[in-house]
């Protein structure tokens, strides 16, 4: 069983970062390059500064295509910090940036990772996904991008803290992660990087600038480190908190003994069938009825985590913002199903595994087999929602945004009430009659409401 402290252990310091802007003046961000200096860069296993490969041009950084491939590495290794840059692709071209970089490889990408840079309308790189702009190169795809054409700045974010990474462009968060989780190591072992040995191993290193034949312009590239985050203590049990989990502001929302905390959905008390508790598990029997279970306590910002399995062929899901004066157990839902095999799945990727459920698609998924847990989160902070499946942000969206509802309106829920807005509101486990099975079901209050 995967840790849940893996997913939990940089929460604290990334949420109290505002990483839609950032005040670069003040004296803890360094700058890598201020369009002149390039004391702060040298060649990749080299000693001095590849003037033939890289000049400085009114202000940028830029590779020359004419000359041999070198890449630039910062003189300087890091561990924790907030990368900040702006750049341009010009037509057709290629590049990156790679952090996180030992040099112990012939190539910077036998041990870092890396921020894809390209120039998407021209399809560079055959337009293959995971291989365009803001991607995490060859593992994961960026989402919802507004990247400014080729020829134009583009202004971009890398945060990593421990094993927890974000990419940003132009200010929205495209990507996140966690890097030690099973569904990124999944897709490593999957990728080119596995018969790279040293890949994304060292827990700091060089950042590094790709020269990849093309010209690409640089500009404005500062850092700033961050601490260390703070590492949850794994919990010795199933179903339980430690101290150090509580004191972080989480609560336990099942303790594998009793369900004082979930009652039936319009109802009371928690049904008296249908819903039993089996092997540390919330478990609902097929075909066992009960109906929907919903939590006692509302939730308007929050973070909440839970691992599931289902039989084959089972469907169920977890809702949120379930409000009982609506009539019926309307909320949004995070999709849980056996993909292959229920006809729901079947009908596509909106009612597949970790969709917000008739309205957006997940994307990046890493699934256990049918019968194996499943770690997943969703995560509601100001207006922003995010669904996470065994480490990977795989949905994100923007609560009331135009998107949004542009989808609510050719989706079944088209005539719900204010439906793609935030509410105060429940949290739900579904009674589809198949077999599903929930434990570490847990959560923790984020904004006004969120514990002192």
């Amino acid at each position: 069983m995967t840790s849940l402290s893996n997913y939990a252990r940089a929460t604290m310091l990334l949420l109290a970062i505002n990483l839609s802007s950032s005040d670069l003046t003040g004296d803890e961000w360094e700058s890598i390059f201020d369009g002149g200096s390039i004391e702060a860069l040298r060649g990749y296993r080299q000693e001095g500064f590849p003037d033939k490969a890289w000049s400085v041009k009114e202000g940028t950084l830029r590779s020359n295509p004419e000359a041999s491939s070198v890449d630039l590495i910062t003189r300087k290794a890091y561990e924790h910090f907030e990368l900040v840059f702006e750049w341009v692709a010009t037509q057709g071209a290629n590049s990156g940036v790679i952090y996180r970089v030992a040099e112990t490889g012939q190539q910077a990408w036998h041990t870092g990772l890396e921020y894809q840079i390209l120039d998407d309308p021209a399809e560079g790189d055959q337009g293959v996904s995971k291989h365009l702009v803001g991607d995490l190169y060859d593992l994961i795809s960026a989402q919802n991008k507004a990247l400014n054409p080729a020829g134009e700045y583009n202004l971009s974010r890398i945060v990593l803290a421990g094993d927890h990474l974000e990419h940003w462009l132009n200010g929205d968060k495209i990507l996140a992660c966690n890097l030690e989780s099973y569904g990124v190591q999944q897709l490593i072992g999957q990728s080119k990087f596995a018969e790279h040995p040293g890949f994304a191993k060292s827990p700091s290193g060089h950042i590094v600038f790709q020269h990849h034949g093309d010209e690409v312009w640089f500009r404005k590239i500062q850092i700033k480190a961050l601490p260390a985050p703070t590492s949850l203590p794994e919990n010795r049990k199933p179903n339980t908190l430690n101290k150090a989990w509580r004191e972080a502001g989480w609560a336990n929302l099942f303790n594998g003994k009793d369900t004082l905390r979930w009652r039936g959905f319009k109802k009371e008390d928690f049904p008296s069938q249908g819903w039993t508790i089996e092997n540390d598990c919330l478990k609902h029997i097929s075909k066992g009825g009960g109906g929907d279970l919903i939590t006692k306590t509302k939730f308007g910002q929050f973070e909440f985590e839970w691992e599931w399995k289902v039989a084959p062929g089972a469907n169920s899901g977890v809702k949120y913002f379930i409000m009982e004066e609506r009539g019926g157990a309307i909320g949004h839902e995070y999709q849980v199903i056996d993909d292959s095999k229920h006809p729901d799945a079947l009908r596509g990727p909106k009612w597949q595994t970790a969709a917000f459920y008739d309205v957006f698609p997940a994307q990046n998924r890493v699934i256990k087999p049918v019968g194996e847990f499943n770690h997943s989160r969703i995560l509601v902070q100001g207006q922003q929602a995010e669904h996470w499946l065994n480490g990977i942000m795989v949905l994100q969206y923007t609560l009331g945004s135009q998107r949004v509802l542009d989808a609510v309106a050719g989706s079944k829920f088209k005539k719900v009430k204010d439906f793609g807005q935030r509410h105060q509101g429940h949290i739900l486990l579904q009674d589809h009659q198949d077999e599903v099975h929930y434990r570490n079901l847990r959560v923790r209050r984020l904004g006004k409401l969120a514990k002192k």
